[in-house]
């Protein structure tokens, strides 16, 4: 399946299971120092917050990668981001105090404390959005540092130079 043949603004769950299998075995490989290239373009500190994309034009996604620089090194974000629609394919959000809260306005309105995973998620802060905590996964379950997450995270995707 190819991405220009998904409608990415009304995707299934299994059409988010495809493309996140789909980049484990990409056609189409970034090159290392166009890699770099970007990050260092894209290298930005907003609100204690370290930030900065890389963008693969062919395939049309972004991976977004987001560095909060607070006193807790364990808070920290990462994913796949459409750059059409701004939907995240994939983000982890790792934090032991974070608070999600899913369902809103609904009986089966639930909080989520902890490390969180998002599929097929808005990207803006207040969109509605379930989340999975990321003791579902075992890829990530016992993860806490950024370094440790990254490693699992280009494993899980198979991001590849």
């Amino acid at each position: 399946m190819k991405i220009s043949e998904l409608d990415i603004d009304h995707l299934t769950q299994n059409d988010v299971l495809t493309l996140i299998d789909a980049e484990k075995h990409p056609q189409h490989i970034l090159e290392y120092q166009d890699i770099v290239n970007q990050i260092q373009q894209s290298l930005v500190l907003v609100s204690n917050t370290y930030r900065c994309t890389v963008e693969d034009k062919t395939r049309h996604i972004i991976y977004d990668f987001n560095i909060h620089s607070t006193p807790i090194s364990t808070h920290f974000s990462i994913g796949l981001m459409f750059n059409e629609n701004k939907y995240h394919l994939i983000r982890l959000d790792f934090g032991d105090n974070l608070r999600h809260t899913n369902n809103v306005g609904t009986s089966n309105e639930t909080v989520i404390v902890g490390s969180h995973a998002h599929f097929n998620a808005p990207s803006g802060k207040y969109s509605l959005k379930n989340v999975i905590p990321i003791g579902d996964f075992n890829e990530f379950k016992n993860l806490k540092k950024i370094k440790d997450v990254l490693s699992k995270f280009i494993d899980y995707t198979n991001i590849t130079t």
